[in-house]
Parts: structure tokens; C-alpha cells; sequence
């Protein structure tokens, strides 16, 4: 074991390893061994020593022994048990180690996250659908308990077979959940809690969530999982938030040109920044019902529909943020930067628009030298005029000549006439 001198006396402090080790216990689980870690705590696979029931064990990291982090962890227990539904992880049993430390016993779950999924390759529209749905049945229930997400994303899905070969999906993670009718400190306003990437507008300037903010967040991962990226992508967190306040996503259908259009209007109105002109998770899952329909009837009769256009992505934090409201999206607004792929398209364009004016004028000025050599010839070729002859007049008397007439415009000379028109 480690130890630690104190500076204020001559006490050796022990200092406890952070990581439980196979073999060790927390109440009657016995670790098996470490099976994941996030910014919140790790996770372990342990087995009941009495019952040999197997299960998953998640226990707080020991740097965030704080009372508002020990009440998320009671928190998470007690909304996913409220809510008791299919699509939500199950947990059975909390206890706390010798340590002080909280933690929570789940069922173990086989399978693959959402986001290690997307990495593996396409999925194909129909599949998207059916696990979107999945994630509305879950987001429903919640809402009718008053219950909110507040950080759904593609890590928080869990994607499961079942003994019959179908797919389970298990939403996770509801840690910093919010129930509307209880105020508890973790959850008060002016703070932004969760994942910059998918944080609904409110939640980004820290306002007021409702079950419409799970709903944006959902429209997020949608629209990721059908165009193979997401809405709103930049090199800081910072700036995605600020892209959420105020930019506008990429038409679906620049990105996947054969989207069926009411796939497409519902993602937008998912995305819609104004909560009130965005469809509730029931409204959300009869439509994708409809989608769903129309694309088997397509696959029926051999009708495939090309995958979308992929880009290049740029790298994205996964882990959610808790930040002041003071530090979110400042005053400018800030732009998704474009696609390579779109840059040059924007780059050859200027320059064949460039060739094209630049061989427009090249052309008019040879035309018009043209046509002034031709007026010269013109000029040139024509007869000498030949003088009259002098009248014989027997006796002249003099009178006074008239001043001659000026000439009118329309008997201006042959070199006036042809005369090439000058260019301002």
C-alpha cells in the first residue's frame, strides 16, 4: 500500500489505489475484473458470491468524492428504477465501499456501444430506424415520469442481441438526468451539463430543459447515423455550442440527395432551435414508423436507396462538459467549416468563372479591331469624289453667299457611320 507523509505532521496518511483489483469485494459482489472507465467512474464485471448471479458494477473514481457526485450516483438508481422500462438498464442494488465510495449494481450487458457501431462502418437506413425507435419507447416513458436525459448520444446506447437473434437497445447513463419536479442542487440552472455535440440550444446558454431537449439531442444522433456526420462540427467545444445557439445544420439532402423527404423535414424539425417547433418523442416515433414503412415497401421491390455522402470528420470530445454559463458561446457566430471535397468544388468554380470572363473581353476587343479594319478597307475602296464643272455666266452679279447648312445627324460620313463604339 501506498503512503503519503502529511506536511502539517509527522502522520502517515495511507493512500488507496482507485482501481478495485480481481478478487476484491463491495458488499456481497466480487470483482471479476475492470470492463470500462469514463470521466465519472469505471465499471466492473462481478459475479454475487452467494447466488453467482452475474452483474456490472459501477463505482465512482475517488477524485469525485463529493456530495453533489455521491447524489448523482443515488440519483441514477432511483429515475432508472421510476421509469422501469425494457430499452433502460437495469439497476437492481446500490452499497458504498469502506472508502466512502457509492456505487450502483446493473445488469451486465453483451453487446457494443452505439458509437463503437458507427465506427464499424454504414448502417443501413432501415436498421437506423429501428434503433431510433427503440430509444423513443425509452425517451417516453421517461417523459411521462417527468424524467429528462439530458445527454443522449451514441455512447449511451447500447446495442444488444437477444436469444432470438433480435436487437434489445439499452439506453444508459442517467447520471445527470433531471427530474422536473424535484429541485436538487446538481441540476440548478446556469450551469451547461452535457456533451457539446449534441446539446440542445438551452441547454447550451444553460436555460430551462423540457422533454423537447431530449428530443433535439435525439434529432442530433439521427441525423449522424442516416448522413454518416454531424450537424455541427469544429475543432472546440466552445464553438460547436456556439454553432448549436445559432448556425444552421447542411440540408439532409445536400448530404444524402435520395432522402425520402419526410425523413428529411422531421430531422430539421427535431433540429428546430425553438423547443416548442420541435415534435415530441411520440410525434418522433410515429413518423419514423411511417419511414420505416415506406423503406421496407422500397426494399420489397428491390428499390435500394444509395448510402449518403460520406466527409471527413473532425475529432470530437465524447466526454460531457459541466461548465458555467458564463463561459458558453460568446457574441459571434461562428460557421461549420466545409468539407474539403466542397472547398475545391467552391475553388474550380472561381476559377472557371475567372477563364470565362477573362476570354469574354479578349473576344469583344477582337471584334472590334475587326470591325474597324473592315471600316478602314470600306473607306479606302470607295471612288474619289470627281469636281463639277465651272458654270459659264454671262454677266454675274454679286450677292451675298449663305452661310452653308450644318449637316444633321443623319447625314453624318461614311468613318462617323462605321465608327467602332468605345467601351467605358
Amino acid at each position: 500500500m501506498q503512503t503519503q507523509a502529511s506536511t502539517d505532521s509527522d502522520l502517515v496518511v495511507p493512500v488507496l489505489p482507485d482501481v478495485l483489483p480481481p478478487g476484491a469485494k463491495a458488499g456481497p459482489w466480487t470483482v471479476e475484473k475492470e470492463i470500462g472507465r469514463g470521466g465519472m467512474g469505471s465499471v466492473y464485471a462481478v459475479v454475487h458470491e452467494g447466488i453467482g448471479k452475474r452483474a456490472a458494477l459501477k463505482l465512482i473514481h475517488r477524485r469525485l468524492l463529493q456530495p453533489q457526485h455521491i447524489e448523482r450516483m443515488l440519483i441514477e438508481a432511483r429515475v432508472v428504477n421510476r421509469v422501469g422500462h425494457p430499452n433502460i438498464v437495469d439497476i437492481f442494488e446500490t452499497g458504498t465501499l469502506a472508502d466512502g465510495r457509492p456505487y450502483i449494481v446493473m445488469e451486465r450487458l453483451d453487446g457494443v456501444s452505439l458509437a463503437t457501431r458507427v465506427l464499424a462502418g454504414h448502417i443501413m437506413p432501415v436498421e437506423v430506424i429501428t434503433i431510433l425507435l427503440q430509444v423513443c419507447d425509452a425517451l417516453i416513458a421517461a417523459h411521462e415520469c417527468q424524467v429528462i436525459h439530458r445527454d443522449l448520444k451514441t455512447d449511451n446506447v447500447f446495442l444488444c442481441t437477444t436469444e432470438d437473434g433480435s436487437l434489445r437497445v439499452k439506453l444508459l447513463d442517467w447520471g445527470i438526468a433531471k427530474e422536473l419536479e424535484v429541485d436538487v442542487r446538481h441540476t440548478s440552472e446556469g450551469h451547461v451539463v452535457g456533451t457539446p455535440q449534441y446539446l440542445a440550444p438551452e441547454q447550451a446558454r444553460a436555460g430551462k430543459v423540457s422533454d423537447r431537449t431530449d428530443v433535439y439531442s435525439l434529432g442530433v444522433m439521427a441525423y449522424e447515423l442516416l448522413l454518416e456526420q454531424l450537424p455541427f462540427e469544429a475543432e472546440t467545444p466552445l464553438e460547436v455550442m456556439t454553432m448549436h445557439l445559432r448556425a444552421v445544420p447542411p440540408p439532409p439532402r445536400d448530404l444524402w440527395p435520395e432522402i425520402p423527404p419526410a425523413l428529411e423535414a422531421l430531422l430539421l424539425s427535431m433540429l428546430a432551435k425553438e423547443p416548442t417547433a420541435r415534435p415530441s418523442a411520440r410525434e418522433v416515433a410515429q413518423q419514423l414508423e411511417a419511414v420505416r414503412e415506406a423503406l421496407e415497401a422500397r426494399r420489397g421491390a428491390g428499390v435500394l436507396l444509395p448510402a449518403p455522402r460520406t466527409s471527413v470528420r473532425l475529432p470530437r470530445a465524447a466526454k460531457p462538459v459541466e461548465l458555467a454559463a458564463t463561459q458558453t458561446a460568446g457574441k459571434s457566430t461562428q460557421r461549420a467549416p466545409e468539407a474539403p471535397s466542397r472547398r475545391w468544388q467552391f475553388a474550380i468554380g472561381a476559377a472557371a468563372l475567372a477563364i470565362s470572363a477573362a476570354l469574354f473581353f479578349i473576344t469583344r476587343e477582337s471584334d472590334s479591331a475587326a470591325a474597324a479594319a473592315s471600316v478602314t478597307r470600306s473607306a479606302a475602296a470607295l471612288p474619289a469624289p470627281v469636281a463639277p464643272a465651272p458654270a459659264v455666266v454671262a454677266a454675274p452679279v454679286p450677292t451675298p453667299a449663305a452661310p452653308a447648312p450644318a449637316p444633321s445627324p443623319s447625314t453624318v460620313g461614311p468613318a462617323a457611320a462605321t465608327e467602332p463604339p468605345r467601351h467605358a
